[in-house]
């Protein structure tokens, strides 16, 4: 019997490396399909009523070319509006839909590890740490935080297009993408130019042009029309560093470690296990996933130091919010899922031992951080949901201007915007 051709056996192999990535993308839907229920208390909160307010007084389309606080997002508002109309005001559609960008994430970051020829154990731990922790709850459960979502979804696809051989067209698009998306993803331009000039080539200089310029164009938009810290930085760099040093060294083992000290030893002991990681996974890796990796320890350290300029003002505490740790994880956790793939190829014993070894763990890290959603969501959807619903759906508001999280919106304009737009 003729032995199977090379070409079979290697499309029988993509097709079920597929389904794996496929399988363990649906998987990082189990914290949101466990508490369905607590996810459906949450109702339209802060920002969400501002957007939908100006979208109203400006029309769609004046307003989706319009700055929004320290960002410039029409990609976003697009997707963001649109869903507003499409799923007739319905607050559960939109979390739902955040969720399914974020499992999508989740298959991107699992195609990019293995696009680096990263073992299962690898990319299995990368998924289990970004796509499952508590610590995303505020991006996974406020709909205006589909910004820093989407933002990354352009980040992986510019990535993944990036390390391909030759370099995919598509991934300038995705960069600009990501620019539009989010305030901090003009940060994806300037990495992937920085990596465009270190590989060198014929034309490197106009790739790295093509890559930088739409991210210069949307800063200089931000920096001119929108506010924010940024346009009054006089005497608070130092805020700004300080700040910053606290994103970076905290973030985001701070939250996924469920750490309980503060103060400048923590993030001291945070700051030099996380360099340490950084400096380990950069020395013994090599060729395109050597480049991964810098360019998303760049991507964290650019992360921190935009943190440190828009939101110095917000106090320290603040460095490790939720709302952070998105971003953060998604340049940690291909660095922790490489650490842990090597130190389960170190261990020595019987083959039973070795092989069972990544699998029990990464079951138990996984089904560790799966249950704590649940104490995590009661308090935030009692806020951002009960109460919510309770002061909004009140015959008399507590107080003309106390609608929740956003108070300079007057109570009646918040109750005609929701019978105007079927808000529930």
């Amino acid at each position: 019997m003729s032995a199977e051709p090379e070409s079979l056996r290697d499309r029988r192999a993509a097709s079920r490396e597929a389904w794996v990535l496929l399988a363990s993308a649906c998987l990082a839907l189990v914290p949101y399909l466990a508490h369905l229920g607590m996810f459906n208390r949450l109702f339209w909160f802060a920002d969400e009523f501002d957007l939908v307010d100006q979208m109203d007084r400006l029309g769609f389309w004046r307003w989706v070319w319009l700055v929004f606080a320290e960002n410039f997002v029409p990609v976003f508002k697009v997707l963001w509006g649109g869903g507003v109309l499409l799923f007739g005001g319905s607050y559960a559609a939109m979390i739902g839909a955040v969720w399914l960008l974020h499992a999508f994430n989740v298959w991107l970051l699992g195609r990019l590890m293995r696009a680096c020829n990263l073992p299962w154990a690898a990319v299995f731990f990368a998924q289990a740490a970004f796509g499952l922790t508590s610590g995303n709850i505020e991006t996974l459960a406020w709909s205006v935080q589909g910004s820093a979502v989407l933002s990354v979804t352009f980040l992986l696809l510019a990535l993944l297009g990036f390390i391909s051989a030759p370099v995919r067209p598509a991934s300038y698009a995705w960069s600009a993408a990501s620019a539009l998306s989010f305030s901090r993803g003009v940060l994806t331009g300037p990495v992937l130019a920085c990596a465009s000039l270190y590989e060198g080539g014929d034309r490197h200089l106009a790739r790295a042009a093509a890559f930088l310029a739409p991210s210069v164009i949307v800063a200089l938009l931000i920096l001119s029309l929108a506010t924010g810290n940024q346009q009054h930085m006089g005497g608070h760099w130092e805020d700004a560093a300080v700040f910053a040093t606290w994103c970076y060294c905290l973030n985001p083992l701070y939250l996924l470690l469920r750490f309980e000290s503060w103060g400048w030893r923590t993030v001291v002991i945070l700051g030099l296990l996380k360099m340490t990681l950084v400096a380990w996974s950069l020395a013994r890796s090599g060729g395109r996933l050597r480049l991964l990796l810098a360019m998303l320890v760049a991507l964290d350290l650019g992360n921190a130091v935009l943190l440190g300029i828009g939101r110095y003002h917000t106090g320290l505490a603040s460095t490790v919010s939720s709302r952070y740790q998105y971003a953060a994880l998604i340049c940690l956790a291909p660095l922790g899922g490489y650490w842990f793939s090597r130190l389960c190829g170190w261990v020595r014993g019987p083959a039973l031992v070795r092989h069972a070894l990544a699998p029990v763990l990464l079951i138990a890290f996984a089904a560790t951080l799966c249950r704590q959603w649940s104490e995590a969501l009661e308090p935030f959807t009692a806020q951002r949901g009960t109460e919510s619903r309770r002061i909004l759906f009140a015959e008399v508001a507590p107080a003309a201007d106390s609608v929740p999280g956003i108070p300079g919106l007057p109570m009646d304009r918040a109750k005609a915007l929701i019978t105007q737009y079927r808000l529930h």
